[in-house]
């Protein structure tokens, strides 16, 4: 089974100085680059008027970046550093940029079990304005307004069974803090586990997670005050093939979230996932999905239950001129847990709408490793408060060098409930490649590293 995270990043000049043929032929260095230059009608997010007053600028983006990878027939490792600046001609101050930092490894322990390890550090400054993310992997909003200078680290485990042909036994665990650097800062800190059992069929894949979730709110509402949460989740998965490139998945369960610190109780609701599916072996790939779900978010320190629906693709509209469209459209409601009345509640909702579209062009290949794009982003977030509009517009390159033997996805597929099933097309697996469990991603936490 594919994942799709794609790296829609290329290098020239550094990667051409840094590359050579490693003396062992497991060992390989790759550039990687992503620059950017436009206008946006939005530099700080600002709410519409009478609220806000909107303020126009021209930006750019730049995102060098190395990965070296190193595998031998029991393991594979990969060590990466990238970093990312947004920087605004007029609006200096409104800038934003990160240093990224990140290991991981699988070793193979025996015929019938394996470990995963991984760490990450990130070091920066973050704005409401992101860009670093490709069209295909675009998230909604997750962070509040103004600029925060942070540091943030994480640290994960797997570890699997393949206890027969068809059945396979995982469990993960993550660890993750972060940290802004201010006087009282709302600091975060979340621990995850989750157990899952995997019993793959000719054309089928059903699976059983259980996940619990503690998170710690640091400094709450700028206050010597903390919030402590248990998320408690429980899916069952089964994802089926139609077809040699179309799949489709659906996960059904529910979590429980229970506050931990002022006795406010539990509050239990469904969860669950709905995705169609296509992937390639050239790399293109598309998804349709909805989710309902439970995560914390580490900008506002806050859990939020929120429905989300998305489409995402990567694929050629005209081969013969080396053209294709990448993209992403989405909704998301979203609702934060509060405590009214001594009781766990749900606060008020906000909805927040993206298009984030791009045209590529490649003088080698369709979904390439190197491309020129024109892009066009629009997000729109309503609160109670006030709404919140941003229109941008973007001439983009981007690349990789060298070129990956075998192109990867350049769209993110939806996962939020970690090991409940790895997403893309089911299969083709053999009883020789063990399932891994992999932790669940907190919403937020993603976001921080960009």
């Amino acid at each position: 089974m594919r994942s799709g995270r794609g790296i829609a990043v290329a290098a020239f000049g550094c990667a051409i100085l840094t590359h050579h043929d490693a003396r062992a032929q497991d060992a390989t260095l790759q550039g990687v680059f992503n620059g950017s230059i436009g206008v946006t009608d939005n530099v700080r997010s600002a709410a519409e008027p009478p609220d806000g007053s909107p303020k126009a600028d021209g930006l750019g983006t730049a995102s060098p970046g190395l990965i070296f990878t190193y595998t031998t027939p029991r393991t594979a490792q990969t060590l990466s550093y990238t970093f990312s600046t947004s920087f605004f001609f007029r609006e200096a101050d409104a800038s934003s940029y990160s240093n990224m930092a990140m290991w991981s490894g699988r070793f193979v322990t025996s015929p019938r079990t394996s470990l995963t390890l991984g760490a990450s550090g990130s070091q920066g400054q973050l704005n409401t304005f992101q860009l670093e993310q490709t069209p295909g992997t675009t998230t909604l909003p997750a962070n509040e307004g103004g600029t925060t200078n942070f540091v943030q680290g994480s640290f994960n485990e797997g570890f699997s069974l393949q206890a027969s042909p068809v059945w396979s036994l995982g469990q993960a665990a993550t660890f993750a803090v972060y940290n802004p650097l201010e006087d009282r800062p709302p600091r975060t800190y979340s621990a995850t586990n989750t157990l899952t059992a995997q019993r793959v069929f000719r054309h089928d894949v059903a699976a059983l997670a259980l996940s619990v979730g503690y998170t710690h709110f640091d400094n709450v509402d700028d206050l010597y005050t903390s919030r402590d949460q248990l998320l408690s989740t429980l899916v069952a998965s089964w994802q089926h093939d139609l077809g040699r490139r179309f799949s489709s998945q659906l996960d059904v369960g529910g979590v429980v979230a229970t506050d931990l610190k002022d006795g406010a109780g539990s509050l239990a609701r469904p969860a669950g996932l709905a995705a169609l599916r296509y992937t390639h072996e050239r790399g293109e790939a598309a998804e349709l999905a909805y989710t309902y779900s439970a995560t914390p978010n580490v900008f506002l320190q806050q859990t939020q239950l929120s429905h989300m629906l998305t489409l995402r693709a990567a694929v050629p509209v005209r081969p013969a001129w080396h053209l294709a469209v990448e993209g992403s459209l989405g909704g998301q409601l979203a609702q934060p847990l509060t405590i009214t009345g001594g009781e766990l509640d749900t606060g008020p909702t906000t909805l927040a709408l993206l298009t984030d579209v791009a045209l590529l062009w490649s003088p080698v290949i369709v979904v390439p490793d190197f491309a020129l794009a024109l892009r066009y982003q629009h997000m729109n977030q309503r609160a109670e408060a006030a709404t919140t509009v941003r229109n941008t517009l973007l001439l983009s390159v981007s690349g990789a060098f060298p070129r990956r033997t075998v192109p990867g996805s350049r769209i993110l597929m939806t996962q939020p409930f970690g090991s409940a099933g790895p997403s893309g097309t089911p299969r083709q697996q053999t009883p020789s490649d063990p399932v891994e469990g992999e932790a669940p991603a907190s919403a937020g936490a993603g976001d921080a590293a960009r």
